[in-house]
C-alpha cells in the first residue's frame, strides 16, 4: 500500500501547487483616493468658461483623485479619474511617464481620466487674473495625482481578489448642448467592483454629459453633478464612487449651464436612477487584456503649411459673426502660435488621436483622448450587441472635439466645434468631414482587438 500512499501525496502536492499557481493569476484590484482641492488661501481662475472674470471664492465640495489598479499577477493596469477639467496631452505624457518610470508599469497601461468639471482650477500654468495662485495649485495637485497612484500601484498588501458587477440605468438629466432633439445617450453603465469578502471597493459610473450645471456665473470650486451624485450613492452602495464621463462633446445638462442649485440637483437626480437598478455579476475568467491603438485623423487639406495656416488665418479673421468679440486678435494669436511650432518641432498634417481598450472578464473600458461626440459612444455599443461597453473621452490629454459625421451634415448649430475651436485649443487646422469615418473606424478596431479571444 506504500506506493500508493506516496502516490496519493505526490498528486495532492501537484493540485495544491496548481491551485496556488492559479491563485497568484486571478485578478486583484486595489483602491484609493487623494484630495485635490484647493486650500483657503488659494483663488484661482477656473476652467472651461471663457466669460469667467473673477477667481475662485470657495469650495462647494471637495475635488479627488480616485485610482483603480486591476492586476493579474505582475500585470497591471491603472485608472485614474481626476475631478479636473483638462490635463494637456504634454502634462499628461509626463505624468504617465513618471508614474510608469516609478512603478515599472507600462505606460500604455497608466490611463489618466479628467471628469471635464468646469468648476475646477485650471492646470495649464499660473493665472491670468491678478491675485491668483492657479501655479501653486497645479504643481502640488497633479503632484499629488502622481503619488497616489504609485503608492496604489506599489501597494501589494492592498490588493484584494474582486468579482465584478455591472448595472444599467437611465437619467434624464442630460441633453443635446448643440442641437435641439439632436442625439443623446440617456444609459448610465454602472460597475461594482466587490471583495471576497462582500465589501465594496469602488463603483465606476459612466455618463455622457458635460459637468456644467455650475455655469459661469459660478465661481465654487466643484466636481459638480458628478460629485454630488457619488456623494448620495455611497451611501447607498458602500465604498467609493468614481466617475468616467463618456464621449461628451456635444452633451450638456438637460438645462443647460446654471448656478450651484442645479448641480445639486441635476447630481440627487442621476443617484436616484441608479440607487435601484439591478447588478449582474460577471463571470469570472481571469480575464485582463490591455490593448493601444491609434486614430489618425485628416485636416481639411492634406498637408499642412505655414503658408496654408496665414491664409486660413485671413479667411476667417474677416468673419462678421464669431464665437468671441475678440474673434481677430484670438485667430492672430492662434497663427502667430501655430507658425512658431513650426519653427521649434514642426507640425503633423494628421491629428493622432491616442486610444485604449482595456478588457476586464469580458468587460470593456474604452478610452480615448479629446471631446468625442456621443454618436460614436452610440455607434459603438451598438456594433458590439451583448458586450459591455464603458466609454470615456478625456483621457490622457486634451486635445480637440471629435465632431460627429451628423454633426458636419448638418452643421446648423455645430460651428464651433467644425469651424472655430482649433483656434482655442491650437489645433494647426480645422478636421475634415472624412474625420468621423477615420476615429470611428479606429475604435472599432481597438475594441476588437481587445475582444479577440
Amino acid at each position: 500500500m506504500r506506493p500508493y500512499k506516496n502516490l496519493i501525496y505526490v498528486v495532492s502536492a501537484c493540485l495544491l501547487i496548481l491551485l496556488a499557481g492559479c491563485r497568484k493569476e486571478q485578478l486583484t484590484s486595489n483602491y484609493a483616493a487623494a484630495d485635490i482641492s484647493t486650500t483657503e488661501e488659494e483663488h484661482v481662475v477656473l476652467a472651461g468658461f471663457a466669460a469667467r472674470h473673477s477667481l475662485s471664492t470657495s469650495v462647494h465640495l471637495p475635488l479627488k483623485t480616485h485610482c483603480l489598479v486591476i492586476a493579474k499577477g505582475a500585470e497591471k493596469v491603472c485608472i485614474i479619474s481626476n475631478d479636473l477639467m483638462e490635463i494637456s496631452a504634454r502634462e499628461a505624457d509626463r505624468m504617465r511617464n513618471e508614474i510608469a518610470n516609478r512603478t515599472g508599469m507600462p505606460v500604455g497601461h497608466v490611463l489618466l481620466h479628467c471628469t471635464h468639471t468646469h468648476s475646477a482650477p485650471r492646470t495649464g500654468g499660473n493665472s491670468t487674473l491678478e491675485g491668483g495662485t492657479n501655479y501653486n495649485y497645479a504643481s502640488r495637485s497633479l503632484q499629488t495625482v502622481i503619488d497616489c497612484a504609485v503608492r496604489t500601484i506599489l501597494d501589494e498588501k492592498g490588493y484584494r481578489p474582486f468579482r465584478l458587477e455591472v448595472g444599467k440605468g437611465t437619467t434624464s438629466i442630460n441633453g443635446n448642448r448643440c442641437e435641439k432633439g439632436g442625439p443623446v445617450d440617456r444609459d448610465v453603465y454602472v460597475a461594482r467592483f466587490i471583495d471576497e469578502e462582500d465589501r465594496p471597493i469602488v463603483s465606476v459610473v459612466n455618463l455622457a454629459c458635460h459637468p456644467v450645471c455650475m455655469g459661469p456665473g459660478s465661481l465654487y470650486i466643484s466636481p459638480d453633478y458628478a460629485g454630488v451624485a457619488a456623494r448620495k450613492l455611497r451611501g447607498v452602495w458602500g465604498g467609493d464612487v468614481m466617475q468616467l464621463t463618456g464621449a461628451s462633446g456635444n452633451m450638456d445638462p438637460a438645462r443647460g449651464p446654471q448656478r450651484i442649485e442645479y448641480a445639486e440637483e441635476a447630481g440627487l437626480s442621476l443617484a436616484d436612477s441608479l440607487k435601484g437598478i439591478a447588478f449582474t455579476p460577471i463571470r469570472e475568467r481571469n480575464l485582463l487584456r490591455v490593448i493601444d491603438g491609434v486614430a489618425e485623423l485628416p485636416f481639411r487639406i492634406d498637408s499642412v503649411t505655414p503658408a496654408a495656416v496665414s491664409a486660413h488665418a485671413d479667411e476667417i479673421a474677416a468673419w462678421d459673426v464669431a464665437v468671441s468679440p475678440t474673434w481677430k486678435r484670438d485667430v492672430r494669436n492662434w497663427e502667430q502660435e501655430i507658425l512658431d511650432r513650426f519653427e521649434e518641432t514642426g507640425v503633423p498634417s494628421r491629428l493622432a488621436f491616442r486610444l485604449t481598450a482595456v478588457n476586464v472578464n469580458g468587460v470593456v473600458f474604452f478610452f480615448s483622448q479629446g471631446e468625442p461626440f456621443v454618436e460614436y459612444q452610440l455607434e459603438t455599443r451598438a456594433a458590439f450587441p451583448g458586450k459591455t461597453i464603458f466609454f470615456a473621452g478625456y483621457t490622457n490629454g486634451q486635445n480637440s472635439y471629435l465632431p460627429s459625421a451628423h454633426a458636419f451634415e448638418h452643421r446648423k448649430g455645430y460651428e464651433y466645434e467644425i469651424d472655430q475651436m482649433h483656434v482655442y485649443i491650437k489645433a494647426p487646422y480645422p478636421l475634415s468631414d472624412r474625420m468621423p469615418a477615420s476615429y470611428a473606424q479606429a475604435v472599432r478596431a481597438t475594441i476588437e482587438k481587445v475582444l479577440a479571444e
